[in-house]
This record gives C-alpha cells, sequence and structure tokens, in this order.
C-alpha cells in the first residue's frame, strides 16, 4: 500500500502545471446581453447586469449592467488576423476592454495589460494572448484620463481625448506571426509592437487659448 500511494505522488510531481493556473485572476458573474437593432450596420448589445474582472493584483474592471457596447476598441487588424471581438473564445475579456476603452476612466496601458491577463483567465493560449496584446499595443486606442495633468494642461475642457497610432501594416502582420510561433516575453512583445508604429498620435488637442491650466485646474485666463 505504501509503495502504492508513494508511486501515485511520484505521478503526480511529474505531471506538468496548467498553463493558466492563476487563482486570484478571475471573472465575476455572467456576460448576459441583449442585442439591439438600432444600427443594422454596426452590432450593438447592452449588458443586460453587471460584470466585472478581478487581476491579480486585486484591480477590479466593472462593467455596469445596462452599458451599451459596440465592440469598438478593436482595431482593423485584430478583427482580420484575431476575429470578431463579441464572438470568439476571449467574449469576456472584449467586453470588459471594450468598456474600459468606452469609458477611459483608467490608463490606456492598464487597460491593455488587463486585456491580455483576462484572456489568459478565459483559458486563451499564452502565444495567442501575446498576439492580441501586440495588436492592441501598436494600434490599439489611446486616451487622456480626464483628471491627468495632460488633459488639464493640453486639452482643457475637451470632452474626448482619444486616438489611434499609424502603423505599418505590413511589418505589423509578419511580427504578429512571428509572436505566434515563437511565444516570446511580453517584453518584446512590447519592443516589435513600437518598431511598427510610425506615428504615435497626435498629443495636441484643440483647447480654448484664453485659458491656462496646470493639470485639471484653470490658473489664468488670457483674453
Amino acid at each position: 500500500m505504501r509503495q502504492l500511494l508513494g508511486l501515485m505522488a511520484l505521478a503526480a510531481a511529474c505531471l506538468p502545471a496548467a498553463v493558466h493556473s492563476d487563482e486570484t485572476s478571475r471573472f465575476e458573474g455572467k456576460v448576459v446581453v441583449e442585442w439591439l437593432d438600432d444600427n443594422p450596420f454596426v452590432p450593438t448589445m447592452r449588458i443586460v447586469q453587471d460584470f466585472a474582472f478581478h487581476q491579480a493584483v486585486g484591480k477590479v474592471w466593472p462593467v455596469p449592467g445596462g452599458e451599451v457596447l459596440q465592440g469598438k476598441s478593436m482595431p482593423p487588424l485584430f478583427r482580420d488576423r484575431i476575429g470578431s471581438p463579441f464572438e470568439g473564445s476571449f467574449r469576456k475579456s472584449a467586453v470588459v476592454y471594450d468598456y474600459a476603452t468606452q469609458a477611459m476612466k483608467e490608463p490606456w496601458r492598464d487597460a491593455q495589460i488587463m486585456f491580455y491577463e483576462a484572456a489568459l483567465a478565459e483559458g486563451v493560449m499564452p502565444a495567442e494572448a501575446k498576439a492580441m496584446y501586440l495588436i492592441l499595443q501598436a494600434q490599439g486606442s489611446r486616451w487622456e484620463v480626464p483628471d491627468s495633468r495632460c488633459y488639464g494642461f493640453c486639452h482643457g475642457k475637451a470632452e474626448k481625448l482619444i486616438w489611434r497610432p499609424m502603423t505599418d501594416d505590413v511589418r505589423l502582420a509578419d511580427i504578429l506571426n512571428w509572436v505566434r510561433a515563437n511565444d516570446p516575453s511580453m517584453e518584446d512583445v512590447e519592443r516589435r509592437a513600437r518598431a511598427a508604429i510610425l506615428d504615435p498620435g497626435p498629443h495636441i488637442f484643440p483647447h480654448d487659448r484664453c485659458r491656462v491650466y496646470s493639470g485639471s485646474t484653470l490658473v489664468k485666463k488670457l483674453c
């Protein structure tokens, strides 16, 4: 009997660790949606009940019930090479990321990392999750959160500050194939994503020339 138990313990020790074993990254609730027919050309859905993703670091990304999403957060290459955001094996991750992009309450870099972690938690293989992250790093939406210093100083009272970088799409597609084939480190993915960006996007937006801001505080009127 002792010999049998010893063999069982040895066999268990030799089993490979689960690829996606992360007990702290988790989704809360279910994605329950109502498809809307307001625009026949843009698939639109309303989130019926609250939903959220909990990152391993303890940060929670909520999606309140009642919010309307259209999947606009995913850039063209993502749709062409990965798939529709609300139909694949990463549907939960896409819902949380789409709302984060729409709400713009958290930094865009944090939202992209969150999507990568959520995709892993949802069961996407690491190399494919990194391929998704690559496209978001290179072509994904970027924004300024309303209370940032740049928002107040550069943009004044502009309501929405969101843009996307210009990329070398041919080079980016080649890098995408490389990521899928080699499953590189996240540092290599980010470095190669930067190499595919031709122009990170404008960082000067229209604002009232008569007002000078420091952070989000109006400090001087010039006119």
